[in-house]
């Protein structure tokens, strides 16, 4: 299970470097977060990121999806893809998602295919669904992010998940969902991320508590 922290530019640098020092395995460059999105700005955090020895995963979250609205989106994308070791992009992008399924593929890098549902936990169906889609869009690895509005729902998703083939995330946010970020790895949950400095939503873990807990249940 490797470890993903999402940073913004704000004190890339910095924070990078803290996070490495900390047991982080990847960052989370979370584009659309930026307030300097410029290409140069985006490269910049990427290189820096590799130099110290991070994976990086390259996300311009659309605000249908909890991000915010990133006019040069696709230019983004086109120029930065080729530098990050994953890229992000949501299932519903059906406009930008060949697009950057090609770049992806076309550098030998990984595509995350993600779903988010920030209210609940949707029927198996659905879920199943997504995989499918996900799949057939030649996603590398599905991330599946819900919410989980009691514990039953945090168990059926894992179940759910832990069916479906091929590498994937599985998150249940919120309270109820607090466990999923670290016991989604006996589900085949593959990377799971953490906060450093302050959470941003419920459930989360920072990164210190999850280097810590790692080791404890995954030595």
């Amino acid at each position: 299970m490797l470890i993903a922290v999402p940073l913004t530019d704000k004190n890339f640098e910095e924070d990078a470097k803290a996070i490495k020092d900390l047991g982080a395995d990847a960052v989370e460059v979370r584009v659309d977060l930026f307030e300097d999105k410029s290409l140069d700005k985006v490269l910049w955090c990427l290189q820096k990121a590799k130099s110290l020895g991070l994976l990086t995963i390259l996300t311009i979250r659309s605000p249908q999806e909890g991000g915010k609205e990133v006019p040069n989106r696709r230019e983004l994308f086109e120029r930065a893809c080729p530098h990050s070791d994953y890229t992000d992009i949501e299932l519903s992008s059906q406009d930008l998602l060949p697009f950057v399924r090609d770049l992806v593929k076309g550098s030998g890098k990984k595509l995350i295919i993600s779903y988010h549902n920030f209210e609940l936990t949707p029927a198996n169906w659905i879920l199943r669904e997504v995989f499918r889609q996900a799949r057939r869009w030649s996603a590398d690895i599905v991330k599946v992010a819900v919410k989980a509005n009691s514990y039953q729902d945090t168990a059926r998703l894992l179940c759910l998940c832990e069916k479906e083939e091929g590498e994937k995330i599985i998150i249940a946010m919120g309270k109820y969902g607090k466990i999923s970020r670290l016991a989604g790895y006996i589900f085949g949950s593959v990377i799971s991320y953490a906060f450093y400095r302050s959470a941003t939503a419920e459930g989360q873990l920072s990164l210190e508590e999850m280097v810590r807990l790692k080791r404890e249940f995954y030595p």
